[in-house]
């Protein structure tokens, strides 16, 4: 979340959430200077993403917020009989070296996981791409030491795995093209909605999608890769750049008529 992302609700700083897909969730947020530093929320959320949190338990230490925080999800898992599959935007991760137990995962106090799976053995996942002992499933991405001193695996379906996959479907995908593979060698389609490529699925692993981009780039000529669709990120800062544009045109045209 960026410094104008930030969500502050009642004073408080919106530091950790999860949303469901029937779009109700909890919060954690966070106020300095307020008597009890830190709150957790329930939360509803309307499809525009507006937010009406309600029944929000205050806590004086940062510990007791995240065990508050962690406990209502469990229970209200457990209550309305759904899985973490049914949260918006969670992060797993695959421990691939060894069972999960203390010592063998991060756990920073903003960012513990929400939940441990253990497997009876080493097994087959994502397709069977590749074994592991179990995961764990955070509401935060990961770093990229805290992956590597663990030795964990992201899940390709992590929200920002897919965001750079995406990104490299549009170089990819144009090649594709040129290169006319049939649509059961390729890793991209075109998606008309959007006007760009878009992942096809099941979507291959992450290094392999690394791969083709990074030939792709090699094979292409400057000008080939110039005609290539846009990224999808930098699409939308475009669209926004215009919407802006366009409305502070429309804003000095009715000054202009206020002043006569």
């Amino acid at each position: 979340m960026s410094e104008n992302d930030k969500e502050i609700v009642q004073g408080y700083e919106v530091k950790r959430s999860v949303v469901f897909e029937e779009d109700k969730g909890f919060a954690l947020a966070v106020s300095p200077t307020a008597p009890d530093p830190f709150v957790v929320w329930q939360f509803t959320q309307d499809e525009s993403g507006l937010r009406d949190y309600y029944w929000g338990r205050y806590c004086s230490t940062i510990e007791s917020a995240t065990k508050n925080y962690e406990n209502r999800i469990t229970n209200y898992l457990i209550d309305n009989g759904v899985s973490l599959d049914d949260m918006i935007c969670t992060y797993k991760y695959y421990s691939t070296q060894r069972p999960i137990d203390i010592g063998t995962y991060p756990k920073p106090i903003e960012n513990t996981p929400l939940q441990i799976v253990n497997f009876d053995e080493r097994d087959a996942v994502e397709y069977e791409r590749f074994l592991a002992w179990g995961y764990l499933v955070y509401d935060s991405p990961l770093t990229e030491k805290q992956i590597a001193e663990f030795e964990l695996r992201p899940s390709p379906d992590n929200a920002d795995i897919k965001a750079i996959m995406r990104e490299q479907a549009q170089l990819v995908g144009h090649w594709e093209d040129m290169k006319g593979l049939h649509r059961d060698e390729r890793y991209t389609w075109h998606k008309p909605s959007i006007q760009a490529f878009d992942l096809c699925y099941p979507p291959v692993s992450p290094e392999k999608m690394e791969k083709r981009y990074n030939h792709a780039k090699r094979e292409l000529t400057t000008d080939e890769r110039q005609t290539a669709p846009k990224p999808i990120s930098q699409q939308l800062a475009e669209a926004e750049k215009k919407v802006q544009y366009r409305d502070s045109l429309a804003v000095h045209k009715n000054s202009n008529r206020d002043e006569r």
